[in-house]
């Protein structure tokens, strides 16, 4: 082994996310803003300033934020506030206390593979009594994960104690080693030099990769080529929907990346967590050589309480199938999707906006795919609940997603499609079917267009560019305490 072969530098939370998930996730970035990183950014360096800063909080803390900050809308830096009002709850300046700014990435080699797995640290303390901190900075609600903790445990050279400040709850957690890391370590560094010449493995993490726009799972749809410096928006079937509701909740989850007030922790409704077991249940047997096997073994380990409703929801499923002719079922729970090239705003690195192309990809998880009697492709929607018709646009995404899957793998745009909405709650259950002939597959694209181009009109710098509308919705949404403060 040549020791002047450089390493290959890698951190364990994405090794371990790309070979769990989809490995061509390492695609090049496309040219849109990640507010994520930019709020951690400019949160780091508030801190920095803050604690070079001698002035009072009074004087100090308005200035940082005016001059590094000033730039953002009012809702983007009403947030870094925030953020950076939280450390310095947590960590105020002490006497004597030694502030080490970016102190450096703790380490793990694997000489003979030439992989180092690097986890970084944001800041370092070292306190009066000599007892030393390393701290990373969350601007999430994620703490440190598993993979990473394992390294920072094994490859740490000192006895610092190592925390998490998530700042947006105002909470800082030591990181504690977690079991067998070494074991953990040593799998990852094995997972970083896999080979990664694989297939895509779509899912829920196609919502925040950033080379969706130009993955063949979502095509392009139409003229035009995605470029790394193409700015690009990712939106799913529910945000769709709620696109003609109001376009600024939209708008603050998939471009702005406003934070939210809440957890993601609230204890699901019974209905909707039974559902959500139904489609697990049937997305294992649909497929299988022994549906009633896979549907018997799942009826046993659910709670009694949900025991006899999922069987009568699989019951009615195997009604409705005989009754649309015991179609062919080829996929179950298929993200498919497309994206299209429509014009919008750019803004360039120095701030300059222009009108140029804009990738808009649409995804939705499609239930299941296959082919009706007669050849015809076909999408199944299962709805377990006592909810009516498709929402705003939903079958013309379900339908456009799956003829451009057709098309990527056949090169011919398909004359004729059927989505079928399965009711299986109520009795009798039914199924409402649609037929897209090739015109009307059209008429879903450019419908489709139309919202990409909405989308694509939003000021990627300005969150309060997108509209609003108030009404009964607004008591669910996760922005809500947050918007009324800008209306």
């Amino acid at each position: 082994m040549n020791r002047s072969e450089p390493y290959l530098v890698e951190r364990p939370d994405e090794v371990r996310r790309r070979w769990d998930r989809c490995p061509p996730a390492g695609l090049s970035r496309a040219h849109t803003p990640d507010w994520h990183l930019e709020r951690w950014k400019l949160v780091r360096d508030l801190i920095d300033g803050w604690y070079a800063d001698d002035r009072p909080d009074a004087e100090a803390v308005p200035d940082l934020v005016e001059r590094l900050a000033g730039w953002l809308d009012p809702v983007q830096r009403l947030v870094t506030e925030r953020l950076f009002a939280g450390w310095r709850a947590m960590f105020p300046p002490e006497p004597r206390l030694v502030v080490e700014p970016d102190p450096g990435a703790v380490s793990v080699f694997d000489h003979d593979r030439r992989v180092e797995l690097r986890v970084g640290t944001t800041f370092g303390f070292i306190r009066p009594d000599g007892t030393q901190e390393r701290v990373r900075l969350r601007t999430g609600r994620g703490s440190t994960g598993p993979d990473d903790a394992a390294v920072l445990h094994q490859g740490a050279e000192d006895d610092a104690v190592y925390l998490d400040a998530m700042v947006a709850m105002g909470v800082a957690e030591e990181i504690v080693e977690p079991p067998a890391a070494a074991s953990r370590v040593g799998e990852v560094l094995k997972l970083a030099v896999r080979d990664r010449r694989v297939g895509v493995s779509p899912g829920l993490w196609c919502f925040g990769c950033d080379s969706a726009a130009r993955c063949a799972q979502y095509p392009v749809v139409g003229e035009g080529r995605v470029y790394v410096s193409t700015r690009s928006v990712t939106v799913s079937k529910t945000q769709l929907g709620m696109l003609a509701v109001c376009g600024r909740r939209v708008a603050w989850d998939r471009l702005h990346q406003i934070p939210t007030d809440t957890d993601g922790e609230t204890e699901l409704r019974d209905g909707l967590a039974t559902g959500l077991r139904f489609h697990e249940m049937a997305a294992a047997a649909i497929p299988g050589d022994d549906p009633s096997a896979v549907v018997a073994a799942a009826l046993s380990e659910a709670p009694p309480s949900e025991a006899a409703e999922l069987g009568r929801l699989w019951e009615n499923h195997l009604r409705v199938w005989r009754l649309d002719g015991d179609p062919q079922a080829r996929s179950v729970e298929y993200s498919a999707g497309l994206t299209l090239l429509v014009p919008g705003i750019h803004v360039d690195s120095r701030g300059r906006e222009s009108t140029q192309p804009v990738a808009v990809t649409f995804i939705g998880v499609l239930d299941v795919t296959g082919r009706e009697a007669d050849g015809t492709p076909m999408v199944v929607e299962h709805r377990t609940g006592a909810s009516g018709a498709h929402g705003h646009l939903e079958a013309d995404l379900y339908a456009a997603a799956a003829a451009a899957s057709i098309q990527a793998s056949t090169r011919s745009w398909p004359q004729r499609l059927a989505v079928h909405l399965h009711h299986l709650s109520p009795e009798p259950p039914t199924c409402v079917r649609r037929v897209f002939e090739r015109a009307d597959l059209d008429a879903a694209v450019e419908a489709l267009r139309e919202a990409a181009s909405t989308i694509a009109g939003w000021h990627p710098h300005d969150a309060l560019s997108p509209p609003w509308t108030a009404g009964p919705w607004c008591g669910a949404c996760h922005h809500r305490p947050l918007c009324e403060t800008f209306r």
